[in-house]
């Protein structure tokens, strides 16, 4: 009696290669919004990004209002990831902290034509999509995912004050770096830096260290 191979690893090496195959075409496809825009952009073009013939997209999207709903999906999810990296218990709130928002200038800085594009694109030009609005009110999204990794990460007698106020301070100033990196980048911008400035100004404030 012969024994049939289990499919379990095909399958699950087909499955990984269109899920990898879905990724490369919304990354492509983040190319062609940004310097086309929302409704500007065809599927052919879309398809001819990411180096399909374009009756071998719907293989894996339905349509172009898939695609972009899809990538809306994908920037959430790299985002949420970053929240979810190793995080070194023994270094100090700070460090903690700067390698967080390190990532996330990185991850901003790798979509900038993406991010600046979604931020100023009027919605009514992105489709009238939820996901673009949801986009816009994504600080709440932000806040509520610090606020769960303060609540992890933060130790006790660390913060002066509740988890979700420090959440919101570090989401407010954050939002404000990262809005001004994805539209001027400055020269020779180093995220590293960004973020120990960010760090710097949401523990410490503004004021000037007095005299001794």
């Amino acid at each position: 009696m012969s024994v049939r191979p289990d499919p379990t690893p095909a399958k699950a090496r087909q499955e990984k290669a269109r899920e990898q195959a879905r990724r490369d075409i919304l990354l492509a496809a983040a190319t062609v919004f940004a310097r086309r825009g929302y409704a500007a952009a065809t599927l052919a073009e879309l398809a001819q990004a990411a180096g399909f013939a374009a009756p071998s997209l719907y293989r894996y999207f339905e349509s172009k209002e898939e695609i972009f709903r899809s990538l809306i999906e994908l920037i959430k999810a790299d985002l949420a990831a970053t929240f979810e990296a190793p995080v070194d218990p023994a270094r100090p709130l700070a460090a903690r902290l700067e390698a967080l928002l390190t990532r996330q200038i990185e991850l901003g800085l790798s979509r900038r034509e993406l991010f600046a594009f979604l931020m100023t694109t009027p919605p009514h030009e992105l489709g009238g999509h939820v996901s673009a609005v949801e986009f816009r009110a994504g600080a709440s999204l932000y806040e509520d995912h610090m606020a769960a990794w303060l609540a992890r990460h933060a130790g006790a007698g660390e913060l002066r004050c509740p988890t979700a106020v420090a959440a919101r301070a570090v989401a407010a100033v954050a939002h404000a770096f990262h809005h001004a990196l994805i539209l001027n980048p400055p020269p020779g911008l180093d995220p590293a830096a960004e973020a120990r400035q960010v760090v710097d100004l949401v523990l410490h404030g503004l004021a000037a260290t007095p005299a001794a």
